[in-house]
């Protein structure tokens, strides 16, 4: 008796000493930024709105939660308290009438909406539990990137901002895919910052996990970079081009160390997708053809060796391919759960109470209790069993109509090779390249994000969203200016594809600018 009287005095005695540690860091902490916020407003203040965002991302990617954070019912960190001052920055500017508050589109719509699901969904179903608190996820992971996304549609973009932007992720890139290549090859002197190498982290050790922390997450950034190197080397001259083939070769080099299948094939559906834009039709035919044979052969030839692939320093091979067949259980258990409430969902970030009950499941044949540890390992599955219909319908819609906006922005102002046909977009056919290029990069991170969020729930790895949400700003910024400034829109164009049965006059109204229906130059 009277050791346990012990035992509970020093409990509380414990708790009592984190409360007073967890108090004096807070203390701290708003003293540290009373002395900044002076200093930095006037930096701030005088930056562009996209290059604050930018530097949000870029702080976020490599100094994030795992660097430095005060850990308390909201986690802190340095990334956190300057996306803080650059929505405040924001808000002022547009109340200032520096940035105007653009029209709303059906984009805007979606978004505005799939982020509100959530919250109703925490409302509803609570906002607080045992781990990390569902308004907690949903903040971090729904809210604050989607107040990126409205940061980036309040900003005005210009060529020379946009070539900033793609050098500055192709300079990321760099970064991760060498940092990767180093985890791979343990060679820890060269992985930066230090926090990589704690082996006390064990998961993903060994493989290309990046400062994220995250293979999967690590790679959906190399494929976005890869993109971008994608988009320079169509553009660039002889020289430019050998460099950009280079810097290629290096994210694919950090794609493959990774580790991961669904970075592999995020890396390569992205290329697919920009090759398309370039080729002719016949050609994608073919090339698609024999991408799925070959892709089928190499299947059935290595599955074994690939899906028992020796990964983690922690995970045996036999491990590796235990974790494939977990997918199987976990797409089960999801499936009952929808089945009970296929609407709504079972409440955003509540996975882990609502699931219990359904490992216990016997009809099928199948030990669902097996997958009673994990979560969901699809991000579609997740949105599904978490909102329901309504939230899974708008996030499949978001995605949709992000693609199609940026293909039309990539498409833009290209014949096929063969010069028979020209295509036209939506857009004015002398669209400007920066508008092409943004369009090239949302491919790319639409086929990372897709490819690695069928086998990860990538929602919530640190960053993805921050970076999905940002980059869809401002295609839909440019997408919207580059409709509203459509010379003649009496013309009607098809927002998809427009072939043209003359080839001179195609030529003519990519090359110079005239109304293909009327042979006169758009003024």
């Amino acid at each position: 008796m009277t050791l346990r009287i012990r035992d509970k005095h020093q409990l509380k005695q414990r708790s009592r000493q984190r409360s007073e540690l967890l108090f004096g860091m807070t203390l701290l902490l708003i003293l540290i930024l009373l002395a900044i916020i002076p200093w930095s407003i006037p930096l701030l203040h005088g930056a562009r709105t996209w290059a604050l965002v930018m530097a949000v991302l870029f702080l976020g990617t490599v100094f994030g939660p795992a660097f430095f954070a005060f850990n308390g019912f909201i986690q802190i960190s340095l990334d956190r308290l300057l996306w803080a001052a650059v929505v405040g920055i924001a808000i002022f500017r547009v109340l200032t009438g520096e940035n105007k508050l653009p029209a709303v589109t059906r984009t805007d719509g979606i978004v505005i909406g799939f982020v509100a699901v959530g919250l109703l969904s925490c409302l509803r179903f609570g906002m607080f539990g045992d781990g990390q608190p569902p308004i907690a996820r949903w903040l971090f992971y729904m809210a604050i990137p989607c107040s990126l996304y409205a940061v980036m549609r309040t900003s005005t973009f210009t060529k020379k901002d946009i070539h900033r932007i793609v050098t500055a992720v192709i300079a990321l890139g760099g970064y991760l895919a060498f940092t990767g290549v180093m985890e791979m090859l343990d060679v820890r002197a060269l992985v930066f910052p230090r926090f990589i190498n704690d082996p006390e982290v064990w998961e993903f050790y060994g493989r290309g996990r990046g400062p994220l922390l995250n293979p999967a997450g690590n790679g959906i950034l190399l494929t976005l970079a890869l993109a971008a190197c994608a988009s320079r080397f169509l553009e660039s001259g002889r020289h430019g081009k050998a460099w950009y083939a280079i810097l290629s070769l290096l994210m694919l080099a950090g794609c493959y160390s990774t580790l991961t299948r669904s970075v592999w094939l995020g890396a390569i559906a992205a290329i697919g997708w920009i090759g398309m834009i370039y080729v002719p039709r016949r050609v994608r035919i073919v090339a698609l053809a024999g991408v799925v044979v070959f892709s089928g052969a190499m299947a059935l030839g290595l599955k074994d060796q690939i899906m028992s692939m020796k990964r983690d320093k922690a995970l045996s091979a036999a491990d590796a391919a235990k974790s494939v067949e977990l997918r199987p259980l976990l797409a089960l258990v999801a499936y009952e759960m929808f089945l009970d409430r296929p609407l709504g969902g079972h409440g955003y970030g509540n996975y882990f109470d609502a699931a219990e009950p359904y490992h216990a499941i016997r009809r099928h044949g199948v030990p669902l209790e097996n997958a009673r540890p994990y979560m969901q390992h699809n991000v579609f599955l997740s949105t599904l069993v978490d909102l329901g219909l309504v939230g899974f319908s708008l996030q499949l819609l978001l995605l949709v109509v992000l693609f199609c906006l940026a293909w039309q922005l990539a498409s833009a102002k290209h014949a096929d090779a063969t010069g028979s046909q020209m295509r036209v977009t939506l857009l004015d056919a002398t669209a400007e390249d920066h508008r092409r290029t943004i369009g090239i990069l949302m491919l790319g991170m639409l086929s990372g994000y897709v490819c690695n969020g069928m086998f990860h729930e990538v929602g919530i790895i640190h960053m993805v969203h921050m970076y999905l949400f940002a980059a869809a700003g401002i295609l839909v910024t440019l997408h919207q200016s580059s409709d509203s400034s459509v010379a003649s829109p009496s013309i009607r164009w098809n927002p998809f594809l427009r072939w043209m049965p003359n080839a001179d006059v195609a030529h003519a109204a990519a090359h110079l600018g005239r109304d293909p229906s009327r042979g006169q130059p758009q003024l």
